[in-house]
């Protein structure tokens, strides 16, 4: 019973492991996505601001950058969704750990009381017996 939950115990701690890791790399992707798009941004303000007039030929690529751009902050958006999600999984998990522990800290306990009611048991039973063996013994000595 006892290896059951170790065996819970340690595929928890894995799977907390692994979400961190992958959370560790949504967060990078992410921020490296947002770089890219304040660098096209920045790009973009830099040649609108260089040139007023784009030629017919700029015109449909620029388009192109501006559907790419709402493409990637879409992606961004949900990616930043699916990490607060998955951060309150993880969450969750981690305070159910946590309540389970509790728990078995409360059996722990209640053991640890029901073995100390156990020896004081014992060890009246023990007096209970040697004040037995003491009469026996004196009217033994009284019949003598």
């Amino acid at each position: 019973m006892d290896e059951r939950k170790m065996v819970r115990s340690e595929s928890r701690r894995a799977a907390d492991a692994e979400v961190a890791e992958e959370l560790g790399s949504f967060r990078s992707q992410i921020d490296q996505l947002q770089q890219s798009i304040s660098d096209m941004q920045s790009q973009q303000g830099a040649q609108s601001q260089s040139q007023q007039q784009p030629s017919q030929g700029q015109q449909p690529a620029q388009g192109l950058q501006n559907q790419l751009l709402q493409q990637i902050q879409q992606f961004s958006g949900q990616t930043q969704n699916q990490l607060q999600q998955t951060d309150q999984q993880l969450e969750q998990s981690i305070q159910q750990a946590i309540q389970a522990l509790n728990q078995g800290l409360q059996h722990v306990q209640s053991n640890q009381a029901l073995n100390q009611i156990n020896q004081s048991l014992g060890q009246a039973e023990q007096q209970l017996n040697q004040m037995s063996q003491q009469q026996s013994q004196q009217s033994q000595q009284g019949q003598q």
